[in-house]
């Protein structure tokens, strides 16, 4: 039986991703992973490559990518497409997409609930000392 984690928690991750749209494959970077999807991170110049004339992004109106990434740690590369339902600007030029998987292999979704389960444990007993 899985262990039943929190489905949305995002797990810190710091690496590249590979984004590809119609437009091309542009690469951004990897900030958080979760489950169900991820959050990345990019400049103006790439956001305006990747999504040519697009203001923003709603949860009702989503933009799709294919994104490839190297589970951090480790050498499994995961390949996904994704839904991004969320755009923010968080300085000048850094933006943050918010997207989920769409359809995630079923090896790739074990070696990300793996690294997820590995991650909370080596975080547990910090978090246990510091009640």
């Amino acid at each position: 039986m899985k262990r039943n984690l929190i489905y949305h928690t995002h797990v810190r991750a710091n690496d590249q991703v590979v984004a590809c749209t119609e437009q091309g494959r542009f690469e951004t970077h990897l900030e958080a992973i979760a489950r169900d999807g991820l959050t990345l991170t990019c400049n103006r110049e790439t956001l305006d490559r990747l999504f040519p004339n697009t203001l923003s992004i709603a949860p009702r109106q989503p933009k799709h990518i294919d994104v490839e990434f190297a589970v951090p740690g480790t050498a499994h590369q995961v390949e996904s497409r994704c839904e991004v339902f969320s755009l923010r600007r968080l300085s000048r030029d850094t933006y943050q997409l918010d997207m989920k998987f769409e359809n995630i292999a079923e090896k790739h979704a074990h070696i990300l609930d793996q690294y997820i389960e590995h991650t909370f444990k080596k975080t547990a007993p910090a978090v246990n000392q510091a009640a």
